[in-house]
């Protein structure tokens, strides 16, 4: 088994020649991104074996390789969720861990489950999911539920009049279940608006030729960070996210200052995690970004 060090971050090497602020750009003429290019993914699957129906005489407090592979959806989230379960429309069965299991007996290590994309309300294009990760001890029982909101852009988020609400929750309604699991963490709708809103121009600016028109720098661990860190923002998408943050943001901007640190590349080797601090404005539905700041650690098996 990979036995993996994180290194982690420090007042260490900057990347002084990823970017600089350019002076004179006019964010009231930046015209953003077809939001299609940001839409969230339909998650396919891997080939393996799929659900055919319900297990037999499945043992309601144990789970089992065998129920992953044997049980139905409706069932195997009633038993997992009770009458919760009815609301799950997406399963993610790990299907990409099964070769790891020794028998159909063998008990589950763990589970995700998602509900129906549904509308948030007021953050027009968005669309929200709740998360349950659920995790089993080494006889298949239950050892821990965790909840989490989830965000995926399916509209266009930078519309700033005439607001179709009638589509837009129409639009969520239609979004396939399957695109649950490609939706991004955010503490809340507001906050989830916020960053699509400022880490969209980001990619987007990033991955286009040109000077940019705001402050990028990366800090690596004992060294300069590996590789074109203007090259991987642009090609950076919203389902890499992997966690967001809200604390130690500091905002001299006032209320009109946005501020959130995301995390990419959890569990992933070479020069991963990368913590991403993003700042500017959304105010009005004016896009303003003024700074991206990487910090980079580094991962060894």
């Amino acid at each position: 088994m990979l036995r993996r060090l994180v290194i982690g971050f420090g007042a260490v090497s900057l990347c002084g020649a990823c970017g600089a602020k350019s002076t004179g750009f006019d964010w009231s003429k930046y015209q953003p991104p077809d939001w299609h290019r940001y839409q969230a993914q339909d998650v396919k699957s891997d080939g393996g074996p799929h659900a055919t129906g319900v297990a037999e005489e499945p043992n309601a407090a144990r789970f089992t390789f065998g129920d992953l592979k044997k049980e139905s959806d409706q069932s195997l989230s009633r038993r997992l969720l009770g009458a919760a379960g009815q609301r799950i429309g997406y399963i993610d069965r790990h299907t990409n861990r099964w070769e790891y299991y020794r028998s159909d007996d063998h008990a589950v290590e763990s589970i995700d489950l998602y509900t129906h994309p549904d509308a948030l309300g007021s953050q027009y294009g968005l669309c929200g999911t709740e998360k349950y990760t659920i995790k089993f001890d080494e006889d298949g029982h239950i050892s821990s539920v965790s909840v989490e909101n989830r965000y995926g852009v399916e509209g266009s988020i930078f519309q700033r009049s005439d607001f179709n609400w009638e589509y837009y929750y129409s639009m969520c309604e239609s979004a396939p279940a399957s695109h649950a699991p490609s939706y991004f963490p955010a503490s809340d709708s507001l906050a989830a608006q916020d960053l699509a809103m400022l880490l969209i121009p980001a990619i987007d600016l990033a991955h286009n030729s040109g000077k940019l028109p705001y402050r990028l720098t990366c800090h690596g661990y004992k060294q300069p960070c590996r590789g074109n860190i203007r090259e991987y923002l642009g090609s950076l998408r919203l389902e890499d996210i992997d966690s967001f943050d809200l604390r130690n943001c500091p905002l001299p901007g006032g209320p009109k200052a946005v501020c959130f640190t995301i995390k990419t590349g959890d569990g992933q080797l070479g020069p991963f995690p990368k913590t991403i601090t993003v700042k500017g404005s959304t105010y009005m539905n004016n896009v303003r970004v003024d700074s991206v700041d990487v910090e980079e650690g580094y991962t060894m098996s």
